[in-house]
């Protein structure tokens, strides 16, 4: 059987059904997208250390001796050890819940193991290393990070497999990008990716940079496509602006407005009185009110009788937008659409999009679907917008003749990608927190403190304060060992704090139980949440007066100040405290000296830009950002400015396109041309 980019992902040997299945979850469809998932590192594997070298992952040849298995039934876990020798030296393997690997090691003369050599009560012992699969000593191992049930080895297999039997005659870059770039074919770059004849760091990330160049270069095609669309559009709907319009603002707004707010709200009152539809970024820190200014471009929408939509990257914060809607607008005419909306409720909200009864809708992907139809959309707003394609834009967009269209960040936009992402866009910006919110004190915590930190946060729980605790992952991962995972840490902390009211939240949890963890936080009656970074933006706890954030090295600037603004919201005084993990990296110590020393998220992300914060933790705990599945726009800067300058010249030269090019194009245009409809 011949393998293409094509084949579903499902037919490889190994997968089937099932597994497709949780692939499918994952945006991986077929092979193409599974050779996508490249190797985290690499083993090599063609030097074995005579003797142990403790404290450092090394490659070993194990003699196996007496091994045996205990068992705990009670807590369903198990402890295989297996007593040996590396040159001479004993030392003793040890591997949780693997009791399986007991019978093929025990008969082995030599097996090789790759790992670290450590002394625990006197003795070396390795604790779960990796086993160097038969035949591969003496060559490069790829590793790669499991997806779902897959687990690294087992990709390991399939994607060689598939390799084996790889055709691909569909070269997505046109040859004259290439040989400027002097990028090799894709079917040359995977090998070399996925079966590297020797370990070349800068090779093999020259060779995953020709994927990473072809994925921005058509986003780069497709954003300049759009917005060549929406610049053809002139305006339909025609804004007035009286004294009874003016009136209804002040009657909604509990607060005078800061400067910032006055003059990102005067920017979009003159864009609704150009002749073209709006096309803004509003970025703003943390706490700065961008939400009230995209309310009052809402709100001028409905009082001119024209409909608007705000759409929100979860269903968590679409209901928390929702709840904030209802208190500023008034419950008469605002509706929420999610995905776990009930049908009589969603075939109630279509209906009334579709007859103009409803004037305001808040809602997540559902509002991007084919059957809603809206009477008049004249305002869109999308928060968090680096959450979103750039077609899932263009789709509610094009839900009305020439909407206006507000896009929202919390996370500033370094210079640089602002002219490389949004270089034709109008940009207001909210650099100054709103007055009343509190400066968060910022503590960086040694990996070797954190008991006697926890036993402080101890008394502070006992005193009445309620936060949050931030794990990077959902579950433990063999591959990450130091990475400390939310549901171990629940059931640890339930021990920790026995008398501490608790809840458990993250990517995996349904809508329910999502909102009910939520609203029992708020309530006050849990008062420590523990979740992965689904709690990054849009929740709003105002007594929520600290923040723990597990392997804090792990994460990226940006991350981190989002984090952090999480508290802060109210008058007591914040904390947020940051956790090394056992080994943080020089570079991970500096973003959390930076976040420490700064409350600026402008600078921050400059910061974040140059250092290239992301850390390891994007696809490990969640699934959900949708541009990319390589590329790193704040890593990867250089590679998005000269794929912004190639797209603009494919557009501008038919001739230098090929026919992988030509096909995306003809099918955006189809497109756009099938969702623009009212």
């Amino acid at each position: 059987m011949t393998i293409t980019p094509r084949t579903p992902v499902e037919e490889l040997k190994g997968i089937g059904p099932a597994r497709g299945a949780a692939l499918l979850r994952r945006g991986i469809t077929s092979a193409g997208d599974l050779l996508l998932h490249f190797p985290d590192d690499y083993i090599d594997l063609t030097r074995t250390e005579a003797g142990p070298i403790p404290g450092e992952e090394r490659l070993y040849a194990f003699a196996p001796g007496h091994a045996r298995v205990r068992r705990n039934f009670k807590k369903r876990s198990s402890l295989l050890r297996i007593e040996g020798r590396i040159g001479g030296v004993k030392v003793t393997l040890v591997f949780f819940n693997q009791p399986y690997l007991l019978q093929p090691l025990q008969d082995r003369e030599t097996i090789y193991i790759h790992g670290r050599v450590e002394e625990r009560q006197g003795r070396w012992q390795v604790v779960n290393p990796l086993l160097i699969p038969d035949g591969a000593h003496g060559g490069i191992l790829p590793r790669y990070r499991p997806l779902g049930t897959l687990k690294g080895g087992t990709l390991r297999g399939i994607i060689a497999a598939a390799l084996d039997r790889w055709h691909d005659d569909g070269e997505p870059i046109p040859e004259v990008l290439r040989r400027r770039h002097a990028f090799p074919d894709a079917v040359t770059a995977l090998r070399a990716i996925h079966r590297p004849a020797r370990l070349d760091p800068g090779a093999i990330e020259r060779m995953k940079a020709r994927f990473i160049y072809a994925e921005l270069l058509y986003f780069q095609l497709e954003l300049q496509s759009i917005r060549a669309a929406f610049r053809l559009r002139r305006r339909r709907q025609r804004y007035r602006f009286n004294d009874a319009l003016r009136r209804s603002i002040a009657a909604r707004l509990p607060f005078r407005l800061s400067p910032e707010q006055e003059e990102a709200f005067s920017a979009i009152a003159n864009d609704l009185l150009s002749p073209r539809p709006m096309q803004r970024l509003l970025q703003g820190e943390v706490g700065s009110g961008k939400t009230i200014v995209a309310f009052l471009a809402l709100l001028m929408a409905r009082e001119n009788g024209f409909q608007g939509a705000f759409l929100a990257p979860t269903e968590i914060l679409a209901r928390q937008h929702y709840e904030n809607a209802r208190a500023f607008f008034g419950p008469d005419g605002v509706a929420l659409l999610t995905g776990g909306c009930d049908a009589a409720q969603r075939r109630q909200v279509l209906d009334g999009l579709a007859n103009g009864a409803v004037p305001l809708v808040f809602g997540t992907h559902a509002l991007i679907g084919e059957d809603v139809v809206f009477r008049n959309l004249a305002m869109v707003v999308i928060d968090e917008q680096h959450r979103f394609g750039v077609a899932q834009r263009a789709a509610l967009f094009f839900k009305s003749h020439a909407a206006d269209l507000l896009v929202t960040t919390a996370t500033p936009i370094p210079r640089t990608m602002l002219l490389a992402l949004y270089s034709d866009v109008s940009v207001s910006t909210l650099r100054r927190p709103l007055a009343g919110r509190q400066p968060v004190k910022t503590r960086v915590i040694a990996s070797a403190d954190r008991e006697r930190f926890y036993a402080r946060l101890r008394v502070e729980l006992q005193r009445g304060r309620k936060g949050f605790v931030i794990l990077p992952l959902i579950e433990a991962s063999e591959q990450y060992p130091d990475l400390r995972a939310l549901r171990d840490e629940a059931r640890e902390s339930k021990a920790r704090f026995p008398d501490i009211a608790q809840a458990s939240l993250s990517g995996k949890s349904g809508a329910a139980e999502k909102q009910r963890a939520l609203e029992r936080f708020a309530a006050g009656t849990v008062r420590l949440l523990l979740a992965t970074t689904v709690v990054e933006v849009g929740i709003d706890v105002a007594d929520a007066t600290f923040m723990v954030i597990e392997n804090a090295d792990r994460y990226g600037l940006a991350q981190l100040h989002q984090l952090r603004g999480r508290v802060g919201r109210g008058p007591g005084k914040s904390y947020c405290f940051l956790v090394e993990s056992p080994r943080p990296t020089e570079k991970g110590r500096r973003r959390l000296q930076t976040i420490a020393s700064s409350q600026d998220g402008f600078a921050i992300a400059e910061t974040d830009l140059e250092l290239r914060g992301g850390g390891v933790i994007a696809g490990l705990e969640q699934a959900g950002e949708i541009d990319f599945r390589l590329a790193d726009p704040k890593r990867d800067i250089r590679l998005l400015q000269e794929a912004q300058v190639d797209a603009r010249r494919l557009l501008e030269h038919d001739e230098l396109q090929n026919t992988k090019v030509r096909e995306f194009l003809a099918g955006l245009a189809a497109k756009i041309k099938d969702i623009s409809f009212s």
